[in-house]
This record gives C-alpha cells, sequence and structure tokens, in this order.
C-alpha cells in the first residue's frame, strides 16, 4: 500500500482563516459558527490522512490564533512521515493580507497544494496570489458557495495523491472562472470568484452584505439553486451550467418578476429583478449604478464615486481547484491504497 512510502516531494501548504464564520450574518441569521477548536480539528484529521499516505512536509500560515504552533505541540511526535512546520513570514497583522501574502508564498516556492479553510472571501483573497498551485478550498466560513464541507480526511486523502503523482492536476484540478472589475484604464482592480454585488452604499464599514434592498446589480460566476448567498439569486432565476465558461448579470428594481432567495441561512428575501442576461469571455459590462460599493464575494470592498465608469467581465484563467471526488475516484482505480502481500 501506498502508506507504507515516504513521498519525498513538494510541500503543501494550509491556510486557516481564524476570523472565518464570524461576521454580522451570525447576528441576523442561523448561520453555523465554526470554533477556532474545530478548525483545529479539521487540521488535525487532514495532517493525520496525509500522514498515513507518505506526505513529508506541510507548512501552515501563521496567524494570530496559534493554531499551526500548537498542532506542532500536540501532535508532531504523533505523525511517522510528516514534518509540520510554521511558512516563514517576516511579520503578521491578523488581516486578510496575511492569507495573500502567504499564498504568494507558497506559490513562489512551488508547493505541490495550499489546502484554504474559511469561507468564499479567504478562498478569493488566496486565489490573487496562488498563480497556479491547485487550491483545496474547505468551507468554515459564512458564505460556502466555493469551497466544500468536506471531511478533513479525505482533504488529506486528495492531497496525497496530488502530492505523490497518482493523479495529475490535469485529471484531478478544474479551472474555476472567476469575475473581474476594469477601471478606466482597463486595469483590474480586484476580483471575485463567486459574485460581484453592486451596493447603494458610501463606505465598506459593514463588510458583509444582507441588506437585501440596497442590493442594485448581480454579476455571477456561479449560480447553483443548492447555494446560500446572494448568489442564489440566480441560481433560483436562471441558473449557470457548471464549467459552460458564462456570466450572469442580474440588474434589481422595479421589475414584473420577484425572486425569493436564500442569502443567508434561514434568511430567505425578496428580490424585484428589472432584467436579467448571461454574458461571455470576451463581453465586458458597465456598472450602471453610480455612487456604490462593490462587494467582492460576500464583503464590500471598492467604493465608486458618481463619475467612475467600472467594468465587468468573467475570466476563464481563475485558480486550479482540486476536484476531491474525482481526485478519490482516479486514485482508489489505480489502487494508490491498495497493496498485495510481499510488495509492502
Amino acid at each position: 500500500m501506498q502508506a507504507c512510502r515516504s513521498i519525498a516531494l513538494k510541500t503543501v501548504g494550509i491556510i486557516v482563516n481564524p476570523a472565518s464564520g464570524r461576521d454580522i450574518r451570525r447576528l441576523i441569521a442561523n448561520g453555523m459558527t465554526v470554533s477556532n477548536q474545530e478548525k483545529r480539528n479539521i487540521v488535525v484529521r487532514i495532517l493525520k490522512a496525509m500522514d498515513a499516505l507518505g506526505v513529508e512536509r506541510v507548512e501552515i500560515m501563521p496567524e494570530t490564533t496559534h493554531i499551526g504552533e500548537r498542532l506542532i505541540r500536540d501532535y508532531q511526535q504523533e505523525l511517522a512521515n510528516l514534518q509540520i512546520g510554521m511558512l516563514d513570514m517576516d511579520y503578521i497583522i491578523g488581516t486578510q493580507q496575511d492569507s495573500l501574502r502567504a499564498a504568494g508564498i507558497m506559490a513562489e516556492r512551488d508547493f505541490a497544494a495550499i489546502i484554504v479553510m474559511g469561507g468564499d472571501g479567504t478562498s478569493r483573497i488566496v486565489s490573487k496570489a496562488c498563480a497556479d498551485v491547485p487550491l483545496i478550498p474547505v468551507s468554515t466560513g459564512t458564505n460556502n458557495v466555493f469551497p466544500s464541507m468536506v471531511e478533513g480526511t479525505l482533504v488529506g486523502m486528495a492531497a496525497a495523491a496530488i502530492v505523490a503523482g497518482a493523479v495529475t492536476l490535469e485529471e484531478g484540478c478544474q479551472r474555476a472562472p472567476r469575475l473581474e472589475l476594469l477601471d478606466q484604464d482597463n486595469n483590474v482592480v480586484d476580483v471575485a470568484l463567486v459574485d460581484l454585488v453592486v451596493v447603494d452604499a458610501s463606505g465598506t464599514a459593514a463588510r458583509a452584505v444582507w441588506e437585501a434592498e440596497r442590493i442594485r446589480e448581480v454579476y455571477l460566476a456561479v449560480a447553483r439553486p443548492t447555494s446560500i448567498g446572494l448568489s442564489s439569486i440566480g441560481g433560483q432565476l436562471h441558473p449557470l451550467e457548471s464549467g459552460c465558461g458564462r456570466g450572469l448579470q442580474l440588474v434589481l428594481g422595479e421589475g414584473d418578476t420577484v425572486v425569493t432567495a436564500p442569502i443567508a441561512p434561514g434568511m430567505l428575501s425578496q428580490f424585484s429583478v428589472q432584467s436579467w442576461g448571461e454574458f461571455g469571455p470576451g463581453q465586458e459590462l458597465t456598472i450602471g449604478f453610480t455612487p456604490c460599493v462593490v462587494a467582492l464575494d460576500g464583503e464590500r470592498e471598492v467604493v465608486l464615486g458618481p463619475e467612475d465608469v467600472y467594468r465587468v467581465r468573467i475570466c476563464q484563467r481563475g485558480p486550479l481547484v482540486v476536484d476531491i471526488e474525482s481526485t478519490l475516484q482516479l486514485a482508489a482505480h489505480r489502487h494508490f491504497l491498495v497493496s498485495h502481500a510481499g510488495t509492502g
């Protein structure tokens, strides 16, 4: 069995957002809270699975609650093959910039994969700097359209299959699309992996978007009827087939179409839709409501003035994402976890 062998190849990175799943939506909806203790438990299961399958090196992003340091203290002696290290970062400041910098370092060092624990916002930040290092997004946040809610043991097994080369990146990964926000000079100001939302607001103080009456325009890279969050508006009205390569624009306001959608756990809101339509690569749609705040994957990020002319496009060159189910199916087909007597 492959677990008997050591995989002396690339390092796996782990980025845990200790603040994920704690925004204002916890107060206005009955959303699940994932404690830092549970995040730690998930990482333990990931580590034990990778250790059993011979992965040799993991590095964890340092953060203010010291999850990684405690894991090294409490579990390193239990691991037969795997060495746990802290990613070498000169400083941390306790914001999303730590995740951005960590992903950049992991990309520069050509890590085998980056396991990202958080919500849509955490995955978005990491995707901006990870280059072509594949992501394994694990849901521990509020909006969880992009990351999967998956058992940590399976995450570790999929990571080991990728590290060992039992499943290649071409076989086990999919290229996710992303939405790009362009300024007047055609610069990419920021990106979103799920939804880009135009909000009638003047600032970013309350970062999460939950007031339905303030939403003016919605641009989607993902629109599934099974999603929770702002992308569910499109998911209920005009679902996008996975991998179709197209986006969806919704203009909200007085209209004949009313959509009821779950924008937060336990919270269904109604939206009056003036118009909607798909758009594809090569099309750039101008934001029609200013001044406004642009929210990216559920968090207010960019303030636009009344004279700003910004556009949105969909790009097919988003991050590489490990498809855990496909990866484990292929690994099983190739007997990655199977051995025969005398072959050790």
